[in-house]
């Protein structure tokens, strides 16, 4: 992959990722380039769960039940809604991860990156086969209803859904901060005495 392709990757809605979706072989690879993401100790803070396809409408009974736990009583459009994003992208592929906060030299934080990395290796494999993507989450990945569902253990945590597809719609560009902004050097060079 090339570094324009990389500053290129953008965030594309499930709604607008439609089929086909990756093929199995592609599917694996993608899980693979997941591995490859940095982990201090192996300790590998991350897996994935497929929803299959033919279990997205069951998947969206969940979804459903985790709208109703996180905002009461729903209207027929919420539930619509709801149960659309269990539906939405060709491939829907949950991502777990389990951290541990009793191992002195990788505190948490570093297993959160490993797992941030991991997904990131998600969306940028996926771009190489020519496929949008999107991490979504929200306030409902910590429900009783989507983590039960997922068969997470209690030292688990459900970070979001990585939807995968065909692009239909091509999103619009994006504003992004670059190196100006973001890139900063150490020394200052006024505290080197340099103007």
């Amino acid at each position: 992959m090339q570094i324009a392709e990389i500053v290129e990757r953008r965030s594309v809605s499930p709604r607008r990722l439609s089929e086909p979706g990756p093929t199995p072989a592609q599917l694996n690879a993608i899980i693979e380039a997941a591995c490859a993401a940095p982990d201090h100790r192996r300790l590998r803070p991350w897996r994935f769960v497929l929803i299959r396809t033919e279990a997205r409408e069951a998947f969206a009974d969940l979804f459903e039940a985790a709208a109703r736990e996180t905002h009461g009583k729903l209207n027929s459009d919420h539930v619509k809604r709801a149960r659309e994003k269990a539906t939405n992208g060709a491939c829907l592929i949950a991502v777990i991860a389990e951290i541990r906060d009793n191992i002195r030299d990788v505190p948490p934080h570093e297993q959160w990156v490993s797992v941030g990395a991991a997904v990131q290796n998600i969306l940028l494999a996926a771009k190489s086969f020519g496929f949008g993507s999107m991490l979504v989450s929200g306030d409902k990945v910590s429900t009783r209803a989507l983590t039960g569902g997922l068969g997470l253990a209690p030292e688990e945590h459900l970070l979001g859904f990585v939807a995968i597809g065909t692009i239909s719609k091509q999103p619009g560009t994006a504003e992004r901060p670059g190196a100006k902004e973001k890139l900063s050097y150490w020394p200052k060079e006024e505290i080197r005495g340099v103007k």
